[in-house]
């Protein structure tokens, strides 16, 4: 539909239009979604992505660059629309606030025509207007938008680098930082100054107009001396801040990317004690690099005041600083050594405590509590001994660090004594105080930076314990795959996979086909390979051979996130999150409306126990759901897969486990949860699956037989072997066993 030029003028005064702003994100929503990229308008602004008060420009900017898009503002004239035909779709923006989607632009160069679309109107309504007109209208400001393949920051691997990277992330309050250890450096001179003034002027002239003056300068110089110290406790308290923050947020960020393989792998131990890591590196930036390394700074203006007092003196006191940090070297393999040691076995303590948290109902109903009691107290016990080993060792190396900083001071004190005693050399008594005063403010910052040593290492060994762990290779497509519509064809060609460290493959050139809004069985003996199809349908693993296809996607080409949205599943044990039970169905979809958790409940057929729950949709669930009946648990797993609409659902195992009266009830739904999708079951009972489209017969990985209920019968020898073992002492056709899907013609 085209219509006339002149409508643009009544685009932004329509009467109930959305705020402004809102055709903003419409705007962006269309513009994405022509670049591949599914943008919910809903989503993005209950997950406040937008922030606070009108969405403006610069948000929409970061809310498409959050989402893999590259975006950049720019002002336009008349004669740069032209240029423009390759970068569209842009988004126009108004002089109302309001937006609009530059579909194209057709025409010679005197004679454009620009083609508009309203983001508020119908999506086949297009307004075609001259360059002229629009630029009346508009603030002659456009985004250009476009997919972003280049590497994000959060792409970067973890390490020094990106710690560096995030600490003067903000150059000025770096810069600030900087300036005011400096500063504070200076003013540490002060009360040394005072004190040679005090002593060899005062004192010695008894002039009190002195006094005073001295005096008064020296509050001034405090006065300056805690506004500089406030000023940088405050920069670096905000800047550690950040850091921490920015660095948690990247490991988790990075660890939810991480492949199954790696969970399947690693304990969960082992990974809350590689991610709490984190903190030994926030506390080595905090204290060490924004806080001794600063303080570092003092001794470039101490040194010179130094080596203008006594080069000698001053060479004596560097002596002993240089033989702290060489016994530091030395001691430093074997406080590595020691500190691994004891970071292994903190870790076996962890990954023994959460197992055990676990398997808590298992240890109550096999009666473990002793045998368990027994293996914590050995691993309690180890790590004690050890950290007990680490601490002598450090204790050891600060025994002999102390007389070495005594030295520094006390024994160079005593070396200028013997000097003027033996030498008779005269010297003012305030400038060898000047010069004591000036030696124990070296000797802190002197100390300290030797001290940076272990600290560094014990961070080095925190930054390499959690580079080891999120620094793998992500999973296949995140954040760069496609994120077109998904029909629900599913087709498997010569596929071929195996579990990392088995010896033989789980699916061995397996191809069928799964055409769109059918429902497909698959069945088969145990370890044939069921759930490995459904899990690859969901790309847990993508380091498959041969071909899976979506609707016309390669699996791996499509964003995973954008996939998994779309691919519903429901598993014979299901984990819930603590929550209400509205929060609980609404896990894959945080801008779910009530009514729309209602539709999804009902479904599942959780409706009628959630409304006889005391707060009903606002009833808590229980950390491992112990207030759940194992039917309650299954039904919401169900509403929760079903929250957002996907086009496949998968059922892997989805009843078996259940009482006849809860299975009863999810049959009797599944007819309405089947409609309009791509239905999945995996069932050991095939009574269940008798009326499905098509079943698959799973042997040792490969396809062993495909067809229909009774052409199974018929011709498969595993199936029909199956079904006589399942039916043999059971009535037929139980109603409790039985799922009501009736045969329907393919979605269209």
């Amino acid at each position: 539909m085209r219509s006339e030029s002149n409508a643009l003028a009544s685009v932004a005064s329509k009467p109930g239009r959305r705020p402004v702003g809102s055709s903003l994100l419409d705007c962006l929503a269309i513009v994405a979604r022509d670049r591949g990229v599914e943008l919910s308008v809903p989503a993005v602004l209950r997950a406040g992505l937008s922030g606070p008060g009108p969405i403006g420009k610069e948000q929409i900017v970061q809310i498409a660059r959050s989402i893999g898009l590259q975006a950049s503002i720019t002002r336009l004239g008349a004669g740069d629309f032209p240029k423009l035909r390759t970068a569209l779709p842009a988004i126009v923006l108004l002089d109302s606030g309001e937006a609009m989607v530059l579909l194209r632009v057709a025409g010679p160069r005197d004679a454009l025509e620009l083609y508009l679309q309203d983001p508020n109107a119908a999506a086949d309504t297009v307004l075609v207007v001259d360059a002229g007109r629009l630029l009346e209208a508009s603030s002659g400001e456009i985004i250009l938008i476009k997919r972003d393949y280049r590497g994000a920051e959060e792409d970067r691997p973890f390490g020094w680098g990106l710690i560096w990277a995030e600490i003067t992330r903000d150059r000025a309050l770096f810069r600030d930082l900087i300036l005011s250890a400096f500063l504070m450096g200076l003013l540490a001179l002060a009360p040394i100054l005072f004190w040679r003034l005090l002593v060899d002027v005062v004192v010695y002239y008894f002039t009190l107009n002195t006094l005073v003056v001295l005096c008064l300068s020296m509050l001034v110089l405090i006065a300056f001396e805690m506004a500089f110290g406030f000023l940088r406790r405050y920069l670096i308290l905000h800047v550690s801040r950040r850091v921490e923050v920015n660095l948690a947020t990247h490991i988790f960020s990075r660890l939810l990317r991480l492949p199954m393989e790696f969970f399947e792998r690693s304990t969960a131990g082992e990974i809350t004690r590689d991610v709490h890591e984190a903190g030994i590196i926030r506390q080595f930036v905090s204290e060490n690099v924004l806080g001794t390394a600063l303080d570092g700074m003092v001794i470039l203006i101490i040194l010179p005041v130094l080596f203008f007092f006594s080069p000698l003196l001053t060479m004596i006191v560097l002596l002993f600083g240089a033989l702290v940090c060489g016994w530091l070297v030395l001691m430093l393999p074997a406080a590595r050594r020691r500190a691994s040691l004891t970071r292994q076995a903190d870790g076996s303590v962890g990954a023994f405590l959460v197992e055990s948290i676990f398997g808590m109902r298992t240890i109550k109903s096999l009666a473990l509590d002793s045998r368990r009691e027994q293996g914590w107290d050995v691993l309690v016990a180890k790590a004690a001994r050890l950290r007990l080993k680490e601490g002598a060792l450090v204790n050891l190396i600060q025994t002999v660090v102390l007389p070495l900083e005594r030295f520094m001071t006390t024994g160079v004190f005593a070396i200028a004594v013997y000097r003027i005693v033996t030498t008779g050399d005269t010297v003012l008594v305030g400038a060898l105080v000047a010069f004591m005063m000036l030696t124990m403010r070296l000797v802190a910052p002197l100390s300290s930076l030797a001290m940076l040593i272990p600290a560094y290492d014990e961070a080095r060994n925190a930054v390499q314990s959690i580079a080891n762990m999120v620094n793998q290779r992500p999973e296949e497509g995140r954040g760069r795959g496609a994120r077109g519509r998904i029909a629900g064809r599913i087709a498997f060609h010569n596929v071929r996979f195996c579990y990392p460290g088995a010896t033989s493959s789980a699916l061995d050139d397996v191809s069928f086909a799964i055409p769109e809004g059918t429902v497909f069985g698959i069945v088969g003996r145990s370890g044939s390979g069921k759930t490995t199809v459904t899990r690859l349908l969901q790309m847990l693993h993508s380091n498959y051979e041969g071909q899976i296809k979506i609707d016309d996607y390669e699996l791996r080409s499509i964003d995973v996130d954008h996939l998994r949205s779309n691919v519903g599943i429901v598993l014979q044990e299901n984990f819930l999150f603590r929550g209400t039970v509205r929060e609980t169905i609404a896990a894959a979809k945080s801008d779910a409306t009530f009514e729309e958790i209602c539709q999804a409940a009902r479904l599942a057929g959780a409706e009628e126990f959630i409304e006889r729950m005391p707060q009903g949709y606002e009833t808590w669930i229980q950390e491992g759901s112990p207030n759940l009946s194992g039917g309650q648990r299954q039904r919401l797993a169900i509403a929760r897969a079903l929250i957002t609409q996907p086009r496949i659902l998968i059922l892997d195992e989805a009843t078996s486990a259940l009482d006849a009266e809860s299975e009863a009830i999810i049959n009797a739904n599944l007819l309405r949860i089947a409609k309009g999708r791509t239905l999945v079951v995996i069932s050991h009972r095939l009574s269940s699956l008798v009326h499905a489209d098509a079943i698959m017969v799973l042997e040792q990985g490969g396809v062993a037989a495909l067809g229909k209920h009774e052409e199974l019968l018929r011709e498969c020898d595993i199936y029909r072997s199956l079904w006589n073992q399942q039916h043999r002492h059971q009535q037929a056709h139980s109603p409790h066993e039985q799922i009501s899907i009736q045969p329907r013609s393919r979605a269209r």
